[in-house]
């Protein structure tokens, strides 16, 4: 479905202004890079209308200026953004919907905005007390709008989706909403291996509907003692089609998508902006920076983790994981000193390129791997999840886990005011006018 994403706390701060206008209606105008591939307007400004922008104004309706309309116009034509028209209905209860008279004046702003603003689709937003309501200018279609921080909020409607009796434990926790919620997102798992399978049973068992799961791997044999739904005759397939196996058995009413590709890949790589939580679950530097960058720059929801078990002269002297959430308002993986940039360059490299590169020497050295480390990591990430999109108050989005001193303890990191992923300075918000970090479609695993 077409959707809006606005930043944290862009929305809840411009509906509170709007709203407090002693009943009157009022106008705001957003401005947002139009992703076509997913249909996704990634929101980068809003602010309210000035007060002397209006033509006139009641409790009713609002009339702007053509000066005014115009300067938005202007503005719209020289960035390339899509125009995000909005107003209050302040006494609607519920989702508001529009009125005859939202009908009529939208027909002749888009008319306008044909002729003046971006050849791209701009959208109307009518805002309540409750929530609030889009859709393209000029036509019926709803869009759903999100917006993506420390928590992520469905605004808008929440159509087609139903209560079940197997969620009843969950509903109980966590309210029917939350449950709704998260039988309504669709979840893009990055890596089906250790903690990866992990991730796709435990959202199985939530009841998760939407679930598409990437991973470029097949199964060996090393892998039996921790991923979770194989079976020894799984040897050489696909790792994401024992995820999809396991995910249908425990929820039949799941669709999984499982792609057998690396999201490094230009191509593979542009799915991101579809999903509306991602689990990341990769061991390369290279995927967790593509995944990183995108979750700000597309305003996309997205929990990293990782696992490493340390073995110094035949025994075991750490045991660490993880968990970090990354969204509008946290630091990303740049922030908190996660990503290697030399492996991030090997990784990115083609095996014709890896075998001229005199700094790569041989490959790399397995690591060691345990399924009960792995579980723990895993439910860490599956309970910040809960805490991001349902009303329970689990406050933590970034966590580290100490399995030597059975500790898990709390991460503050400062977000760095010129990084090149989180900041304004850098891709936040920048939708598809920004280059993510890929590795061009000419050089993918195929050769094609």
């Amino acid at each position: 479905m077409s959707r809006v994403r606005f930043p944290a706390p862009l929305y809840s701060d411009l509906a509170s202004m709007l709203l407090d206008a002693n009943d009157l209606e009022s106008c705001a105008i957003a401005y947002a890079h139009h992703d076509a591939h997913s249909d996704t307007w990634i929101v980068a400004d809003a602010r309210p209308v000035p007060d002397d922008a209006y033509e006139s104004r009641t409790c009713v309706s609002a009339i702007l200026k053509s000066s005014f309309l115009i300067e938005v116009a202007n503005r719209s034509r020289v960035t390339g953004m899509a125009v995000i028209a909005i107003h209050t209905h302040p006494a609607s209860p519920g989702h508001p919907h529009f009125s005859p008279v939202d009908d009529a004046g939208e027909t002749e702003l888009d008319s306008y905005f044909v002729r003046r603003a971006a050849p791209v689709p701009h959208v109307a937003l009518v805002i309540g007390p409750q929530g609030c309501r889009a859709r393209p200018l000029g036509k019926d279609d709803e869009i759903d709008v999100w917006e993506v921080g420390e928590r992520l909020m469905l605004h808008s409607p929440m159509h087609g989706v139903s209560d079940q009796e197997r969620d009843d434990r969950q509903v109980r926790a966590f309210g029917a909403p939350g449950q709704r919620l998260l039988r309504r997102l669709h979840f893009g798992v990055i890596g089906a291996g250790g903690t990866g399978s992990l991730e796709c049973e435990q959202l199985a068992h939530l009841g998760a509907r939407q679930i598409t799961v990437i991973d470029h791997d097949l199964v060996e044999e090393t892998n039996l003692n921790r991923l979770v739904g194989s079976v020894p005759s799984d040897v050489g397939r696909p790792k994401v089609e024992v995820a999809a196996r396991m995910i249908r058995a425990i929820n039949p009413d799941a669709k999984v998508v499982p792609l057998q590709a690396d999201i490094v890949d230009e191509e593979v790589a542009k799915l991101i902006t579809t999903f509306d939580f991602v689990l990341l679950c990769t061991d390369s530097h290279a995927s967790r920076a593509v995944v990183n960058q995108a979750a700000y720059q597309y305003l996309v929801a997205v929990i990293d983790m990782g696992v490493s078990i340390t073995v110094a002269n035949g025994a075991v002297s750490h045991i660490t994981g993880r968990v970090q959430m990354l969204a509008p308002g946290l630091p990303c993986l740049n922030c908190s000193g996660a990503l290697d940039g030399e492996a991030i360059r090997r990784e990115m490299l083609t095996p014709e390129q890896r075998a001229a590169d005199p700094y790569v020497q041989g490959e790399r050295e397995p690591q060691p791997a345990v399924l009960s480390i792995n579980s723990t990591v895993s439910s860490l990430s599956m309970t910040m999840l809960l805490g991001a999109v349902t009303p329970v108050p689990i406050k933590p989005r970034y966590q580290v886990y100490d399995g030597i001193r059975g500790r898990v303890k709390e991460m503050a990191v400062a977000v760095q005011s010129n990084c090149v992923a989180c900041s304004s300075m850098g891709a936040f918000a920048k939708g598809p006018t920004w280059n993510l970090p890929v590795r061009p479609t000419r050089y993918n695993r195929s050769g094609k």
